[in-house]
């Protein structure tokens, strides 16, 4: 088997976290970068920030130093749980900033600076179509992956999950096809050669083309008896 670099951003995350017990079984390399300490990983395999933006340089010359790496994008944020919950002005900044701006500058600095095996981003199906109930969220996802296909020369993987069951997901509602930590994490991994925008399971792809093409008005409804 053939040993791997893999930077996971955000490499705090559950999923990440879980991701990288997988790799590192595999016999895989793993690096991370957070916000804080990662328990997992040797002192001189991350690196902590507290800004992924302002502090891009740091991210930059950490990366550098390892060879043709997987970059994974894991930090997200979800506020919107509508009708229960409707995000402040605070937390639709953050999920624009989380989901959407850092994943974008990041990648276009390293892309710029450096070479990568493959960006990889951990997407949701709510980028298929943004709907009422967490559309700040849908739409930042979206936006970044109409951002990341417009770089034609870059190599990158899109995965659209559903649910993962995390914290991030607690007390929603559970749709079809939800994933555990782990099976997402597995699901990942057998997807690594694949390129484009594409599915973790087909009944995941299934249900993209049915919210493709069905009215949002009536998925609203819908969601609502779920």
């Amino acid at each position: 088997m053939v040993t791997n670099n893999f930077i996971l951003i955000g490499a705090n995350s559950e999923f990440a976290t879980t991701l990288a017990e997988a790799l590192q079984k595999n016999k895989h390399n793993v690096y991370g970068v957070s916000r804080n300490t990662i328990p997992y990983l040797n002192k001189n395999d991350q690196i902590q920030l507290k800004d992924y933006i302002e502090n891009s340089d740091d991210i930059l010359k950490f990366i550098e130093k390892i060879n043709n790496p997987y970059i994974i994008f894991f930090n997200g944020f979800l506020a919107e749980n509508r009708p229960k919950y409707s995000p402040n002005y605070i937390e639709i900044e953050k999920t624009i900033k989380a989901n959407y701006l850092i994943p974008f500058n990041l990648t276009n600095k390293i892309h710029k600076n450096m070479k990568v095996k493959k960006f990889i981003y951990i997407s949701s199906m709510a980028a298929v179509k943004p709907r009422f109930k967490n559309y700040i969220y849908g739409q930042s996802k979206k936006s970044l992956e109409e951002s990341i296909i417009k770089n034609k020369d870059l190599n990158y993987l899109i995965l659209r999950f559903g649910q993962i069951k995390t914290k991030m997901s607690e007390n929603h509602k559970q749709p079809p096809f939800t994933l555990s930590k782990e099976e997402a994490s597995l699901k990942l991994m057998k997807s690594i050669n694949k390129k484009g925008i594409t599915y973790p399971t087909i009944q995941l792809l299934i249900m993209a083309l049915f919210i493709k093409f069905i009215p949002k008005n009536f998925i609203d409804k819908l969601e609502e008896q779920l």
